[in-house]
């Protein structure tokens, strides 16, 4: 019995730097998978594993190693064996290494991307420049300072008031899938182009008829005219953008996510969210396989 407790204990030992090792690889593979889950269990799994194997060095093995303990040591025995100097040795080798890997990997994943991202706001021009009902196409630039490249479009319609407070609906034209520009499945009126010369650069605003919602000619996928996909590999719904009315001025503020929108125009519902990148859903299970999106 002391015996089979013995290798019992042996065996437990040595397992240890195998849960340790796959602890933290787990942690690594979770910066990248799922910051909020994956990486916090391996990084649980590796520290319980740091644990037992300091433990399982410390603890006797046997009976007969406990009686041998109270005997005074011989005058030439070491007092600190090789073998624990050399597992201590590889547990510390083993954090730095680990730490080494990890720490850079966190700070870039979790710090680097969340410093800078907050969106400016952007002048859209005077509210008039919007009929009431009516969508349009405006492009803008993201940041004048970059120029024509970082130009955008935005599907606008002025939706009237609600209780007195203006309405708006501002959807992003990018696919929520790849990241696609999108367009009406109506008629464009480029013959009625205008330009709105604003403190963030020249404003294009194009009115269009999309009556069959918007379209991705990438991959196909389909959006109505509140912006819910209605067929393809979307992940979700077109991204909107919040906005705010200041001095007469239409501004669009920050950009979000949405799952889905129930009612239309001043009266919808907005399932929103915090902004996702392309291809990432927003609710179901599936929403737990993607890191935090630092773009938000």
């Amino acid at each position: 019995m002391a015996n089979r407790r013995t290798n019992l204990r042996s065996e437990t030992a040595t397992m240890w730097p195998i849960i340790f090792a796959a602890g933290v690889a787990t942690l690594l593979a979770g910066l990248i998978v799922n910051v909020k889950v994956v990486a916090p269990l391996g990084g649980a799994i590796a520290v319980v594993a740091v644990f037992g194997w300091v433990r399982s060095g410390e603890r006797p093995r046997s009976r007969e190693h406990v009686d041998s303990s109270r005997r005074p040591p011989p005058r030439n025995a070491e007092r600190y064996s090789r073998g624990r100097f050399l597992g201590r040795a590889t547990l510390g080798l083993g954090g730095l290494v680990a730490a080494g890997v990890a720490v850079p990997a966190a700070g870039l994943a979790l710090l680097s991307g969340v410093r800078g991202q907050r969106q400016r706001r952007i002048d859209l021009g005077p509210v008039s420049a919007f009929p009431e009902g009516t969508f349009v196409i405006a492009t803008f630039l993201l940041d004048p300072a970059e120029g024509e490249v970082s130009r955008r479009a935005a599907f606008i319609r002025n939706n009237g008031s609600r209780d007195g407070v203006p309405s708006f609906t501002a959807m992003s034209s990018r696919c929520t899938h790849v990241g696609c520009p999108t367009q009406p499945n109506g008629p464009v009126f480029a013959d009625k182009h205008r330009s709105i010369r604003t403190a963030d650069g020249d404003v294009g605003i194009v009115p269009t008829l999309p009556a069959g919602g918007f379209g991705c000619p990438c991959h196909g996928s389909q959006f109505d005219s509140e912006g819910n996909r209605t067929a393809g590999p979307a992940a979700r719904a077109l991204d909107r953008y919040a906005f705010s009315i200041r001095n007469g001025h239409l501004w669009l503020e920050r950009l979000f996510s949405v799952s889905r929108v129930e009612g239309k125009g001043a009266n919808a519902r907005i399932h929103a969210f915090g902004r996702r990148g392309a291809g990432e859903p927003v609710t179901g299970p599936e929403s737990w396989l993607y890191p935090i999106d630092t773009a938000a």
